[in-house]
C-alpha cells in the first residue's frame, strides 16, 4: 500500500467533507478529486464509511502524537498541559465531528458498526494509556482507575463533540471547552486527596 497515496485520498475527502459534508460526498466526488479510479480507492478501502473511520483513527493518531508532546514538555509533572492538548483538540476538528455523527446514523449496516466498534476501542484504549502515562509520570495519582477513568473522558468527549455541531456560538463552546477541562483535572486532583 503506497502512504502517500492513502494520505492523499484522506486529506481529499476531508475537504470534500468540509466543502460538501458527510451524506453528500460520494466515491465519484472522491475519484473526480484525487484522479484515482473506483478500484485504485477500493484497494485501500471497501467503502466510504470505511474511509471515514480511517479519517477518525488517523486523527486519533495525531491526538496521540500532541499529547506525547505534551507530556514531554510539561517537566513539573503537571497534568494541565496535556490535558490541555486532549481538549483543545475537539475545537480544531470539526470533520471528525461530522463523521462521527454521520457514522452513528449508519448504525443500521453491520460494517458500519464494525468501524464504529473499532475507533471505540481505539478511543477507550489510547485514553487508557493517557491515564497509565501520567501515572508514570506522577502528574496523575496511582489510585486513578485508568480504565474507569478513560470511559468517562470518551463519553464527555462523545457528548462535547455533538455540542459542538449543534452550538455555534464560538464563546459557549470555548467555555465548555474550559469546563470539560477543569472537571478532568479537578477529577484527577480530588483522587490525590
Amino acid at each position: 500500500m503506497d502512504q502517500n497515496t492513502f494520505e492523499f485520498i484522506l486529506s481529499t475527502t476531508e475537504q470534500l467533507i468540509k466543502e460538501k459534508g458527510c451524506q453528500q460526498t460520494t466515491l465519484q466526488d472522491i475519484m473526480e478529486r484525487t484522479g484515482l479510479s473506483k478500484g485504485a480507492i477500493y484497494h485501500y478501502v471497501k467503502s466510504k464509511d470505511e474511509l471515514y473511520g480511517k479519517i477518525l483513527l488517523g486523527y486519533m493518531e495525531e491526538l496521540n502524537h500532541s499529547f506525547h508532546e505534551a507530556v514531554n514538555q510539561s517537566k513539573d509533572k503537571d497534568v494541565r498541559k496535556p490535558v490541555q492538548a486532549l481538549v483543545s483538540s475537539f475545537a480544531e476538528r470539526e470533520v471528525s465531528n461530522l463523521i462521527f455523527i454521520y457514522l452513528l446514523s449508519q448504525r443500521h449496516n453491520m460494517k458500519t458498526v464494525a468501524i464504529l466498534e473499532e475507533v471505540h476501542q481505539n478511543s477507550l484504549l489510547l485514553s487508557e494509556t493517557w491515564i497509565k502515562v501520567g501515572q508514570e509520570h506522577g502528574a496523575i495519582p496511582a489510585d486513578v482507575d485508568a480504565k474507569s477513568f478513560a470511559s468517562m473522558f470518551v463519553t464527555l468527549s462523545y457528548g462535547l463533540r455533538i455540542n459542538q455541531l449543534l452550538d455555534k456560538n464560538p464563546d459557549r463552546q470555548a467555555a465548555k471547552l474550559q469546563d470539560m477541562f477543569r472537571l478532568i483535572v479537578g477529577a484527577l486532583k480530588k483522587s490525590e486527596q
